[in-house]
Parts: C-alpha cells; structure tokens; sequence
C-alpha cells in the first residue's frame, strides 16, 4: 500500500475566509458531513486534545495521512462527495471518525487554474 505521509504538518495560515470548519472532538466530528463549492477552503480544528491524523481519499490502493497538530485548512478543487478518517493516535475513546465533505460546483467558477501552495491529494488542496 502506498502511503504518503507527513510526519508533521505546522499551518500559518493567511487571514482569508473559510467556507466550513469541521471540529475534531474525543467521540465526534462537528459537523460530521459539510456541503461546500469547489474552491472554497475547509477548516479542520482538532479540539480533542490528543494527536490525529485525518486520511483523506481513503483508498484500498493508497491513502494520504497527514498529522493535524491543531488545525489544518483543505481547499477542494474537485465536486463530489469526499470522505476522511481521522485516526486518533492514543488515549481517546474512539479510534476513527468518518467524515464526508460534499463538493458542488461553484456558481462563480474561477476563471484562473487553481494554485496549491501545498500539498495536492486527489485534488484537495492541503495548504500551509
């Protein structure tokens, strides 16, 4: 199984709006599905108090993992329905949450390519 992984991923993030936030807590995620438009960067925050990675695509070919220290910003540049699994690494009650983020397409499509300034996983755009 190919893996891509980062062992820590440290996020400065500009000051720009965010179109959702996901809240990652001990037994939940708030909300646990999003609907957003295409291009429109996600906040996850890990408020649970322990260390997490979310796996986005999760695939049987492959997945990509990233360490989410306390907030990671996703922008999805690709409509439809995109699920992750935030893994915790100990001393938390459940050991994964499922979460889906829906992506529809924009009403007001860019006209310029998206830019990842990141790191892009099957379109989904992880940004510092």
């Amino acid at each position: 199984m190919k893996a891509v992984s980062l062992l820590c991923l440290l996020v400065l993030l500009p000051l720009t709006a965010v179109a959702g936030e996901v809240v990652i807590q001990n037994s939940a995620l708030t909300p646990a599905e999003l609907t957003v438009d295409t291009g429109d960067p996600v906040m996850f925050v890990n408020s649970s108090g322990h260390r997490v990675h979310i796996e986005f695509a999760p695939r049987p070919e492959g997945h990509h993992v990233f360490q989410i220290p306390e907030l990671i910003r996703a922008t999805f540049h690709r409509a439809g329905r995109h699920p992750y699994v935030v893994h915790f690494e100990s001393g938390a009650p459940h050991a994964k949450l499922w979460g889906i983020v829906n992506v529809h397409e924009s009403p007001t499509p860019s006209r310029e390519s998206p830019v990842c300034r990141g790191v892009n996983v099957e379109d989904i755009c992880i940004e510092p």
